[in-house]
């Protein structure tokens, strides 16, 4: 869990000794209306107790909008899952910002995620990075789709189309981590898992030890392997499966690897490591490996 500190005396932040981003000082809030663009709206805020208290009224003829600001950040968040926020609200719907380096057209753009809240009632949102939109000036993007490692501010806004008063108390603002469904150990007794860890697709070492896979597809079947592959920059698969970033980061302390380097790791059935290489490494060698063990040896007779 990382939190961050809303305003000079509340919650500090916390990193972990993975993350390359520190902060020392508050996220600078400011405010944003919608009468930059000749609108009606008002809106503000100031520090209750331990509470950031976001308020105003919302005037939908010009607008209809009033939004919150942090200073620019830079932080690597994609050891995460998403963002978590404490709030206290009035009913209506609000949105959370997310810049990151990203751009559209040479612009910064900015990433949407709206949640709801219960009247009077203070709850836990937690909210996924999958679900961040991104948009320019309002206007729904096809991508680039938000990278949690280059978040460069935060924002909270209430745009629901609605006229009147609202009131936001926010308790605290930080990130979660899902808890993981995929394990290695569904596998056990079962397969042999050849496990592919890189820090994207266009790893060149990743891209070596597919097209060594590539060459012989029969023999891995004939081995009961499975391949999972972990990656930060693409899709990471165990089989048919698509994995989430929360079940990536897992796997990799499962295994014990890193995720700015690449590596391939043979599991056997036993649920025990078998072979780790920190570079491509021939399915020759891999298969040879798998036959000189007694399981293989049994299987091989149970067959015949």
């Amino acid at each position: 869990m990382i939190l961050f500190m809303l305003l000079p005396g509340l919650l500090l932040m916390t990193l972990p000794a993975t993350s390359s981003a520190s902060l020392d000082s508050d996220l600078g809030w400011y405010v944003v209306n919608d009468n930059v663009m000749g609108g009606r709206s008002e809106g503000g805020f100031e520090q209750q107790a331990d509470e950031l208290v976001f308020t105003g009224r919302t005037n939908t003829n010009g607008g209809g909008f009033s939004s919150i600001r942090t200073k620019p950040l830079q932080l690597d968040l994609s050891n995460s899952s998403g963002v978590q926020l404490s709030v206290k609200g009035d009913g209506r719907r609000y949105t959370w910002q997310l810049t990151s380096t990203a751009r559209w057209r040479g612009r910064q753009i900015s990433y949407w995620a709206d949640f709801e809240t219960v009247n009077g009632e203070w709850h836990t949102v937690n909210i996924p990075f999958a679900s961040f939109i991104p948009r320019f000036r309002g206007f729904e993007l096809e991508g680039p789709a938000l990278d949690p490692r280059e978040i460069a501010g935060m924002g909270l806004m209430i745009y629901d189309k609605q006229d009147g008063p609202f009131e936001l108390r926010l308790a605290s603002v930080g990130t979660y981590v899902a808890k993981a469904d995929f394990s290695l150990q569904q596998y056990k007794w079962k397969n042999r898992i050849l496990v592919l860890s890189a820090p994207g697709e266009a790893d060149e070492n990743f891209r070596s030890q597919l097209s060594e896979l590539a060459r012989v597809p029969r023999e891995f079947q004939d081995r009961d392997m499975v391949l999972v592959t972990l990656l930060d920059d693409g899709i990471s698969i165990a089989g048919d499966t698509k994995l989430t970033p929360a079940e990536v980061t897992a796997t990799r302390a499962a295994l014990g690897v890193s995720s700015d380097t690449f590596s391939v790791t043979l599991v056997g059935k036993d649920g025990s490591t078998k072979l780790s290489n920190a570079s491509p490494t021939a399915m020759a060698e891999i298969y040879a490996l798998i036959d000189s063990m007694p399981m293989r040896r049994n299987e091989v007779s149970a067959r015949q």
